[in-house]
């Protein structure tokens, strides 16, 4: 969830992560991926589904939170600084995570990308969505010539909707950046390549592949099918922004002033000795 957290008027506002907000038309566009949701997974997806039955729910989130947990530590290692499973006697990561981790390691020590973008969220008014991608760079194969979208993906198996999904960011960033995104993929975490491709054709690694979208243009058309289906299903959009306080206080003098008001006059009892007694004051920490 994006947060965005205004100081000057004491304002936190947690952002509806399925849409953006494009600045010049002051308008809000569905994210790609929400876009896809009305795309179909496939049989063997919703078997899977069927098979966790209650779990379904559970082992998704659980996916899901793992997903960005990667992506995070991948993001961190880009911008320079040092991942370790372990810190102060706790786990950074899972033993799965880190696996992938370091797999992804690997690429990078293999193919030495130049970065030309990481994490960068991007909304086109023409087009009509948005979206964050993970990677735009070059890579060291003939010389750095060509600019790659890679999108990382840690689930057990890449589907279509994630081919789609890149060949919308691939359009997305061409339709704003003047460097243009030739060649684009999805890196599966969870390959079961056992090593380099000996032919040299294919670029992977002991368990991760860069498994690359080879039509683009075809995968875009779909994804426009799937957003002429969103729309119709999403005539009025809004996305469910919530905004709250940044800050409460509770301010003693008014309470006691107010308690004082409707308080009844009662004289404070005397002591043994004759005297009166001395108050005792309580002090609730909030």
């Amino acid at each position: 969830m994006r947060i965005v957290h205004n100081s000057d008027i004491e304002q936190i506002t947690f952002m509806d992560e399925r849409f953006y907000f494009d600045e010049e038309s002051k308008m809000y566009y569905p994210s790609a991926t929400t876009i896809l949701d009305v795309y179909p997974k496939g049989y063997g997806y919703n078997q899977w589904l069927k098979d966790l039955g209650s779990n379904a729910d559970q082992v998704m989130k659980r996916a899901g939170d793992q997903g960005t947990k990667i992506h995070n530590a991948i993001q961190s290692f880009i911008a320079g600084n040092e991942l370790k499973w372990t810190e102060n006697d706790k786990d950074n990561f899972t033993i799965e995570e880190w696996l992938m981790i370091l797999k992804f390691y690997d690429f990078w020590k293999t193919y030495q990308p130049q970065v030309i973008a990481c994490e960068e969220s991007l909304v086109s008014d023409s087009l009509e969505f948005g979206g964050t991608l993970d990677l735009v760079c070059k890579l060291n194969i003939d010389e750095y010539k060509e600019v790659w979208y890679i999108d990382w993906k840690s689930g057990n198996a890449i589907h279509k909707s994630n081919k789609i999904q890149a060949s919308a960011y691939q359009q997305l960033w061409n339709s704003i950046k003047e460097q243009k995104i030739v060649r684009l993929a999805c890196m599966h975490l969870q390959a079961t390549t056992r090593g380099a491709d000996k032919t040299g054709k294919q670029i992977q690694g002991m368990g991760w592949k860069l498994d690359e979208v080879e039509d683009p243009d075809r995968m875009f058309k779909l994804f426009q099918h799937a957003h002429i289906i969103w729309n119709e299903e999403n005539p009025n959009p809004i996305p469910k922004n919530m905004a709250y306080p940044d800050r409460i206080r509770l301010n003693i003098a008014d309470q006691l002033s107010e308690f004082d008001k409707d308080a009844p006059d009662i004289k404070a009892p005397t002591s043994s000795t004759g005297g009166q007694s001395s108050g005792a004051i309580l002090e609730k920490k909030i």
